[in-house]
């Protein structure tokens, strides 16, 4: 059977007259296999033949009308996958050629993006990996530094697709001190046309230039009062200033913008920073009282004397069990390490529980499964529920694999208390739902 697997050293056995004989024939049809081949049979004829004929694919492209189908993405994505490689494939022989190839293939993709539906992300996904090969290049690139910088520029103050919103990070080797001036001096002195988008967009240039040089004052005079009070932006701007050892503006940032979860860890690190040590517990606790937290809650109790952490566990405990977040108090208890109260909770008040984030209900559901069924079943009718109700493909799918875990699960529960039993519930799934074959397809 060992020479049967389908590896390399078991077709190598097969010899080149053979292999080429099959390639020919799976390729046979296949418009997009026989071009991948025709393009390696260039690499082996030099740069120029590679360029030439990579470059006759982007003129079909940039040609191309029709609509891309979503069922063609996957295949397509793999496509410009292996251009990309070809083209890095280059850079060590011709790193301005590779530089000039994965340029011209960042222009075509707001084309090939406006002719699609690319909700699902898998195409701007990969002409960001068009990006990401551009920063590997960059070290080796002899463009002077001003011509970079405008080429760049360029391309930034059209880019309605955002495809090159990585470029002043990717180039930055390349662009250097000189080059990072010269593109953000050619930011200060744009034209400011109309409207605010041009106004931000600028804006969002110039900060990621001061991020380029390590410039945090910078970065900051370029955003506006109301952005520093947003969560995100406070947060990047705290982490920078924290990074320069400037603790207490950072500290002055966060305090100004809207509490948010998402600020917690860098409020934390600012507070230790500044030895701040009766400051961060009382934080530690107001946090953990919003939202019940096992991190935060580690932390804080790292903080007390001998003896005063165990009565503050007792405490914060009960908090959650009460907490009107039954979401994050389910979340508390199983990173606890506490199952049997994560699942009293849920039977307490299942419906309390929000599934329109379904991953962590899921999570906690299998968790569950073994020692406390009831409460697992009942996690997965939330998610189930929840699903149904926004109704898009990829939610029945989740449902039907919800429903049969449900049905797996059923066994070992002798009593459903106030909750309807398996078949009760899928009687009343097929009164309101019988109607969405896919959900019943896969679980009849």
């Amino acid at each position: 059977m060992a020479a049967k697997a389908l590896n390399k050293k078991n077709l190598l056995v097969l010899g080149p007259d053979r292999l080429a004989d099959l390639l020919m024939e799976v390729t046979k049809g296949r418009a997009d296999l026989q071009r991948r081949l025709r393009l390696e049979l260039s690499a082996h004829q030099g740069p120029e033949d590679v360029a030439r004929d990579i470059r006759k694919r982007y003129a079909s492209l940039r040609q191309a009308k029709g609509y891309l189908s979503r069922k063609t993405h996957r295949t397509f994505a793999k496509e410009i996958r292996s251009l990309i490689a070809l083209i890095e494939g280059l850079a060590p022989v011709d790193p301005a050629l590779a530089f000039d190839l994965l340029w011209e293939l960042l222009h075509l993709g707001p084309g090939v993006l406006d002719r699609t539906d690319d909700r699902a992300g898998l195409l701007a996904e990969v002409w960001g990996e068009a990006m990401t090969a551009l920063s590997r290049l960059a070290p080796h690139l002899t463009l002077p530094p001003p011509t970079l910088a405008e080429t760049l520029f360029g391309a930034l103050e059209h880019d309605a697709r955002g495809l090159f919103a990585g470029g002043v990070r990717a180039l930055a080797p390349a662009l250097g001190p000189q080059g990072l001036a010269h593109l953000d001096g050619l930011a200060a002195t744009a034209p400011a046309r109309t409207g605010t988008a041009r106004h931000h967009q600028l804006a969002a240039i110039r900060r990621d230039i001061a991020d380029a040089q390590g410039n945090v004052d910078a970065f900051v005079a370029n955003l506006s009062a109301k952005q520093l009070t947003t969560p995100a932006i406070a947060a990047e701007v705290a982490t920078r200033l924290l990074a320069a050892h400037r603790a207490l503006e950072a500290l002055a940032i966060l305090q100004n913008a809207p509490a948010d979860p998402a600020l917690v860890p860098i409020h934390v690190a600012c507070l230790e920073a500044l030895n701040r040590t009766e400051d961060l517990k009382a934080f530690l606790w107001q946090s953990f009282r919003a939202r019940p937290d096992a991190d935060i809650l580690r932390r804080y109790l790292r903080l007390l004397p001998d003896f005063d952490d165990i009565e503050a566990e007792d405490e914060a405990r009960a908090l959650a069990r009460d907490h009107a977040d039954r979401n994050a108090a389910l979340q508390f208890f199983l990173d606890w390490r506490d199952p049997a109260m994560a699942a009293a909770l849920v039977l307490a008040r299942p419906d309390a529980l929000n599934g329109d984030d379904p991953g962590p209900l899921i999570r906690a559901a299998d968790t569950l499964d073994s020692g406390h069924p009831l409460a697992s079943v009942l996690l997965r009718r939330t998610v189930i529920l929840a699903s149904l109700r926004r109704g898009r493909p990829e939610d029945i799918r989740r449902a039907a694999d919800q429903l049969l875990a449900c049905a797996a699960t059923d066994a070992p529960i002798a009593d459903y208390g106030d909750a309807p039993d398996h078949l009760s519930f899928v009687t009343r799934l097929r009164r309101t739902h019988g109607r969405r074959r896919s959900l019943w397809t896969k679980v009849s």
